[in-house]
Formats: C-alpha cells, structure tokens, sequence
C-alpha cells in the first residue's frame, strides 16, 4: 500500500522547483508590501483619521489599477450581479475602515497575529453559507485556529481593547468579502471583481470619511498616494504568486507577515511582540495551512471524500 505524503512533504513538493521559488518569493513581497503599509497608516494617523485614510488610500488604488482594468476593453465592466458587487464593497470597505483604525490603537505585531485568523472565519462562513461540508479534521484544525486568536488575546488575563475588537470586525468582514468573491468566480473574471470592487469601495467610504473630513498636507498626500500604490502592487505580487504554485502551497508564507509587522513595529514604534503573540500566529498559520491543503488535495482527487461528504 502506497504511503500517503505528510503536510510537509506535499507543501514541500508544491513549492520545491523554480517557479514556486519565486511563488514564494511574490507571496513574501505582496506580505512586505503590506506590512510597509500598515506602518504608513499608523504614521498618517496623526494627521487625519482612519475614516479618510481608507477613502484617500481606496480612491489612490483605483486610479492606479483603472488603466490596468482599462487595457482589456469596457467588456470587462459587463456584469449581472452589480448588487453582489456592491453588497461585498460594502463588507470589504467597513473591513478596511476597522483594520486601519485598530492599526493605531494596538502593537502591528499583535493585530496582524489576529488578521491571520481570516482563512479559518472564511472556511467556517463557507461551511454556513456556500454549503461546504467540513469534517472532523477540518474542525480540529478551525479549533487550533481559534485557540490560537485566544492565547493571543489572553481574555481574563489582559483587558481585550478596543483594537482587539476592530481587528476582529475587520476579519470578519474581509471572510464576508472573500466567500462572496468566491461565490463571483462562477461568472465574473477577476480583473472585473477587482474593478469593481475598488471602484464601489471609493462611494461606501466616502459617507464615513464626509464627516472627519481635513485638508490633508502635501506629505500625507503622498503618503496616501503610498498606500494607495502598495495596496495595487501587494494585490499584484500575490495575484503574480498564485499563478506560480498553488494557493494552499503558498499558505505558510502568510506567516510572514507577522514576522515584517513584527520587525517593522519594532524599528519604528520600538514595539516588541510578545511570546505570546508568537505562539498564537504560528498556531493560526498551522490551522490555515492545514485547512488549505486539505481543500486543494480534495479538489484535485488525491484524497476521496467519505460518503458523509465531510473532511
């Protein structure tokens, strides 16, 4: 009987080749991207508040993706589901808004810990809303997801602020974001999700950003302009990688971005994560990775689904 590859081998044989090299090299730069970011906000957050910052910075991506968009013609405008559309602008645009706010309230180290907490919110919303059956080991492996977010907020042993709420409203409505995306692949092309994603994020946090509204000054413009052009290129860079090696493969490498917030927070805040904050990402990143493999090898057929259809 043919032994089955451990997590380690098949993550190994998917990335062990030149083009997952450089994969992971495009999923760790689209994660430092990122992480650079996020310094940025926190930085211009002085200045204006995380209201406008996400419009400015949205409004900046779009104009820089639309020529981009525009290369493949107005077909790619064409779409029935405008209101789906909207309705995942919506989640991702309050997402956005809470992210970038919680940025200014709680170590970088810390909230990016607790964003990796996404992927599982994602499979569990997936299960609810999408139908997708979900067994005993994928369960096991959300609960160690989970647990990981607790040792990491400590509730009882630390009061649970206002950012450790903001973060988790912020992966909430991104897993709402990322299962409505999943249900538009059936019909739509990606470069026409993007579109209009971004394009409709620009009116959803124009309202909020309305009423905070100040002049912003010729350096935190260009900041914003920043943000706005690392927000296009990190999209790019991971959307570069997943065309070199698969998705789950590259699920692992989200660790880095908690080592870049991490390292990032310490040169320009002199923030130090803590061991705790350690311990709670890498066991987020071992659910996910887990969770992600076990997808990719069912729908390949490596593995046979049992007849109660769960895994």
């Amino acid at each position: 009987m043919d032994q089955k590859p451990t997590l380690g081998e098949t993550v190994a044989a998917g990335l062990v080749s030149t083009s997952g090299a450089m994969a992971v090299f495009w999923a760790a730069a689209s994660a430092f991207m990122l992480a650079c970011l996020w310094v940025i906000v926190r930085n211009v957050s002085d200045e204006l508040d995380s209201f406008q910052i996400t419009f400015m910075a949205t409004l900046f991506g779009f104009l820089i993706f639309l020529p981009v968009g525009l290369k493949r013609g107005v077909a790619v405008f064409k779409t029935r589901r405008f209101v789906t559309h909207f309705i995942r602008a919506t989640f991702n645009g309050v997402g956005v808004i809470a992210w970038f706010w919680a940025l200014t309230l709680m170590p970088l180290a810390d909230a990016a810990a607790l964003n990796l907490l996404m992927p599982v919110v994602v499979a569990i919303f997936a299960m609810i809303f999408l139908r997708e059956t979900v067994g005993p080991r994928r369960w096991a492996a959300l609960a160690v997801g989970i647990c990981g977010a607790l040792i990491i907020v400590r509730p009882g042993f630390q009061d649970v602020g206002l950012g450790v709420w903001l973060v988790l409203g912020a992966v909430i409505c991104g897993a709402s974001h990322r299962v409505i995306a999943k249900s538009l692949t059936r019909t739509e092309s990606s470069t026409t999700s993007v579109l209009y994603l971004m394009g409709l994020m620009v009116p959803v946090t124009l309202l909020p950003a309305m009423s905070v509204w100040t002049t912003p000054s010729l350096s935190a413009l260009a900041s914003l302009i920043a943000v706005g052009a690392l927000l296009t290129g990190a999209h790019f860079t991971f959307m570069h990688s997943i065309t070199l090696a698969d998705v789950s493969a590259l699920e692992p490498v989200n660790f880095t971005r908690l080592l870049f917030a991490a390292v990032l927070g310490f040169l320009f805040f002199a923030e130090t994560p803590s061991i705790w904050t350690l311990i709670g990402g890498l066991l987020i990143i071992a659910s996910t990775t887990y969770v992600a493999r076990r997808e990719a090898a069912l729908r390949s057929g490596r593995l046979a689904r049992p007849a109660t259809g769960g895994v």
